[in-house]
């Protein structure tokens, strides 16, 4: 006989699915606050026609007069290595461009880009909204600048301390077919998002993980409330936006967290995971995946779930002390403080 213990002891399958819960969006209500005077219109360059415009070293070279330190992590992550002082050889680096952009290959994800994205009229519309809501909490802050880029297929989003490049042929759809190919080989559970609905969620945590660093030498729970504490400012910044797109889980998936969610925070404290520093411990419930991994952890579960569970107590803390700031939280570098004031006890 099994002993059910831990999150052998889940709600499993039509159970979870059959249970009827409020949609993670009307608790994001009380985030909707009166922008007036915080508004941020955003306007994304579309860089990857400048890009693909290059044919001369003067073309190159131009490239700089529209951001210089954008484009030059931009030329490194494309270009490769550059010398000793830290230059990229100018001549040589416009004949890479320029040989990287006639591909023929390239040239058929440059067309399908623009086809897919003719314009950017709606991802402006939901990035000003969103840096509006960011603008009134972090007035303080730098608002970057924004530019949409064809990598191809390297990062969804790539920021510097300035400005967030968009890399737009990684939101072409799950049925693009060379998501599928051998030569990409990206997992399923990862092309389920290359979808344009996660572009401005993947933007805002991007930008906030570039404003806030995640701790170097962590126990779980320290990653736990850094990861919980940027998913609540994504609370604080899109408050219409569905939770399973700020964590990026599949349908359904926020559901069985929200019934499970006792079962979820027995498991890491009856493992002894919570406080553990080794992270072949416990990685299997803090990164990606179709699901999270683990003893008694069932594979209906959805990938992650130390860091929803991070969320929740996070969660719990800004309401438990509302007189603190969503500044005020991602500045706060103490996760037992966060614990101990959130009274978590699902």
């Amino acid at each position: 006989m099994i002993k059910k213990t831990g999150l052998n002891r889940l709600i499993l399958g039509g159970i979870v699915l059959g249970v009827t819960l409020f949609s993670s969006c009307s608790d994001q209500n009380k985030h909707m606050v009166d922008l007036a005077g915080s508004e941020v219109t955003v306007t994304i360059n579309r860089l990857e026609d400048d890009i693909f415009s290059v044919k001369t070293v003067e073309d190159y070279k131009a490239l700089d007069k529209i951001d210089q330190s954008f484009m030059h992590y931009f030329k490194r992550g494309i270009m490769g290595p550059e010398t000793r002082d830290g230059s990229i050889p100018v001549e040589e680096s416009t004949r890479g461009l320029v040989e990287f952009t006639a591909n023929s290959d390239m040239q058929d994800l440059y067309r399908t880009v623009d086809s897919v994205f003719p314009n950017l009229e709606a991802q402006e519309a939901e990035l000003s909204k969103a840096f509006s809501y960011y603008h009134y909490h972090f007035p303080d802050k730098t608002i970057p600048k924004f530019y949409s880029i064809v990598t191809p297929f390297r990062s969804m989003v790539m920021t510097t301390d300035s400005a967030v490049g968009i890399c737009l042929d990684m939101y072409l759809g799950a049925d693009f077919t060379p998501y599928l190919t051998p030569t990409l080989n990206f997992p399923q559970f990862l092309i389920n998002r290359f979808h344009k609905e996660y572009l401005t969620p993947n933007v805002v945590k991007g930008w906030l993980e570039s404003e806030y660093t995640a701790p170097q030498q962590a126990r779980l729970l320290d990653e736990m409330i850094y990861t919980g504490k940027i998913l609540y400012a994504m609370d604080a910044i899109l408050p219409e936006t569905h939770d399973s797109l700020k964590i990026g889980y599949p349908a359904g998936k926020i559901e069985w967290c929200n019934v499970n969610e006792v079962q979820i925070w027995t498991h890491l404290i009856d493992q002894k995971l919570l406080y553990s520093t080794s992270y072949r411990d416990y990685a299997g419930v803090v990164t990606d995946g179709p699901f999270s991994k683990g003893m008694h952890v069932p594979q209906e579960s959805p990938p992650k779930i130390a860091i929803w569970a991070g969320w929740q107590i996070v969660r719990k803390y800004m309401e438990k002390n509302p007189d603190v700031t969503l500044a005020q939280l991602m500045e706060n570098q103490n996760p037992d403080d966060i614990l101990r004031l959130s009274g978590y006890k699902p």
